[in-house]
């Protein structure tokens, strides 16, 4: 999952080192503490399943939620840490965990179903990294070859740099967010300098080649000792023209005091990654023009294995689509298909932009686009589960209220009616639940973007759980039971412990239990389209405009 990123405004903070100290043993403390009462809520919790679970009924109609276990789930999940751990830890693009974590749900998918098991394949330009990097500096005469992620890291995308000699740096004044502050100095043929805040790297990248430059440099702002290193992970523009990195706050200053001889040598060979995989597996019966899309991305972050994000979704999708085929093939007497087709997908990259379910996007508006059930205008809804089992879990059901002002009107009445399906759940349950946001940080935006109707559920990701919300579930799941205030939902997101330990089993079984249901309730309804567009739909989608699917919901510090 993408989280947004803040931006702060450059602002010098001066603190003790004891105070640091301190914060990082409580900081500490409280990770460990979360860690240890997710297992220790897991546990406890369990012994509300009895009262909290509709129970399957020898005399009554099957339940597909039903037939979610958390042994089963877990089971599935240990083999994504194995392949993380068999691939240097990480399951990111590009990697033997990433191509490992497909291959295991397509062999899943072929010897235990009869659904139909698709690949797509796409490009992520400008994405592998060949060698170290190497930026030169030359400041008051001093050549300095500058440390590689300690001074400066490469900003996803940039385009590749081979320089043989300095070039002059320029200063760009302000924060380089609009066009006065480049055109107020000479920076065609040079280096551009900037500092990181109000505005996004990318728009920054935008205007640096509007203005011809060679190179961009985007220094840390210092507003606070975390914001002194250079910033990783993040991503530029899909078409950058231009090399871009990252730099530390320190190095920025000193090319900032010495600019009036400065210059600097860029060098770093970039590739593209090719064959990145999106897999699709579809009933074989249904109606392929109207067809219900379950999506969950498969990759992880490059810094640990990805377990619950988005490890959790990945398996939770894939139990999903098992057991559902297992009820269509051996249970039809009591358990009937559904009117509808369903697509079960894993997108690739969603870690680098949601590339994966844009590019599936994409493909299906293009005009040329003929094949029945491959159209855009066959989908009717899209549910999206990214981050399941986090270990301070909330349960989070995306709210329609909290869609983009640019969202098509077409698409709101029927993302109401899946946040209102989803609600009606966790009520009959006698689970509390919380609104998350549609805001732009997910697989869905893509479909959204296009007018779909989308919903879902999470855990939360690297927000912070208020007193509130920990009161509200503690009042019913019980004294103790309602995680930790004023602490991360999933306290290792994007990093190195997002591993099987991560989990929190009661919350991951219910949030897929969830999902399950909502499978079986839009497949059981008469006119399902009618339903989520009572006003009807657009179906002609030769003239759209392609690229709102790649600029909506733009996480406005990453891509």
């Amino acid at each position: 999952m993408n989280q947004i990123s803040d931006i702060n405004i450059p602002q010098r903070v001066v603190t003790s080192k004891w105070i640091y100290i301190i914060f990082g043993i409580l900081t500490l403390f409280t990770i460990t503490t979360i860690v240890l009462s997710a297992v220790i809520l897991g546990v406890v919790v369990n012994r509300l399943d009895s009262k909290n679970e509709t129970s399957l009924n020898n005399n009554g109609p099957i339940s597909f939620a039903d037939q979610i276990k958390i042994d089963e789930l877990m089971k599935h999940l240990q083999q994504l840490q194995i392949i993380a751990d068999r691939s240097n830890g990480t399951r990111v693009i590009a990697t033997a965990g990433f191509n490992d974590t497909l291959d295991y749900i397509v062999s899943q998918l072929e010897q235990n179903t009869n659904l139909i098991v698709k690949r797509q394949y796409f490009t992520v330009r400008n994405f592998i990294i060949q060698g170290t990097p190497r930026l030169q500096t030359r400041i008051n005469g001093n050549i300095v070859d500058r440390v590689y992620i300690t001074e400066f890291t490469h900003i996803l995308f940039s385009q590749r740099a081979d320089f043989d000699s300095h070039v002059r740096v320029v200063v760009i004044p302000n924060q380089g967010c609009n066009d006065a502050d480049w055109s107020s100095v000479s920076a065609a043929d040079s280096v551009a300098l900037v500092i990181r805040g109000v505005c996004t790297d990318p728009a920054k990248s935008a205007l640096a080649e509007k203005y011809r430059v060679k190179g961009l440099l985007i220094y840390n702002n210092g507003a606070t000792l975390a914001n002194y290193p250079p910033v990783q992970g993040v991503r530029n523009n899909l078409n950058t023209t231009i090399p871009v990195f990252s730099i530390s706050y320190t190095l920025g200053m000193q090319l900032v005091n010495g600019s009036a001889d400065a210059g600097v040598m860029m060098n770093i060979d970039v590739s593209d990654a090719n064959g990145i995989g999106n897999i699709c597996a579809d009933t074989p019966t249904g109606d392929k023009t109207k067809t219900i899309v379950v999506g969950s991305h498969s990759d992880g972050v490059a810094a640990g294995s990805g377990i619950n994000d988005n490890g959790s979704g990945t398996i939770g999708n894939l139990i999903l689509a098992l057991n559902l085929a297992r009820l269509f093939q051996t249970s039809s007497a009591s358990y009937s298909t559904y009117p509808y087709r369903v697509r079960f997908c894993w997108w690739g990259a969603e870690e680098h932009g949601l590339l994966g379910a844009r590019y599936h996007v994409e493909q299906a508006l293009l005009p040329s686009t003929i094949e029945i059930g491959e159209r855009f205008q066959d989908y009717l809804l899209n549910l999206n589960y990214d981050m399941l089992a986090g270990p301070n879990y909330r349960f989070g059901i995306h709210d329609d209220k909290t869609v983009l002002p640019t969202t098509p009107t077409q698409a709101l009445y029927g993302t109401g009616q899946i946040t209102n399906i989803f609600r009606q759940w966790f009520n009959e349950q006698n689970l509390p639940w919380s609104n998350s946001s549609l805001g732009g940080g997910s697989d869905y935006i893509p479909f959204l973007a296009a007018g779909l109707a989308v919903g879902g559920v999470n855990t939360g990701a690297g927000g912070s759980k208020p007193a509130s919300e920990r009161d509200q579930y503690a009042a019913v799941l019980g004294i103790g039971n309602g995680g930790i205030a004023n602490a991360a939902y999933d306290p290792c997101y994007h990093q190195q412990c997002d591993r099987i330990t991560n989990i929190n089993p009661f919350a991951y079984e219910k949030v897929v239990k969830a999902a399950a249901y909502a499978i079986e309730y839009f497949g059981r309804l008469n006119d399902l389209e009618k339903w989520l567009y009572p006003q009807g739909r657009m179906k002609n989608y030769e003239n759209f405009n392609r690229d709102r699917i790649y600029d909506f919901g733009n996480d406005p510090d990453l891509i």
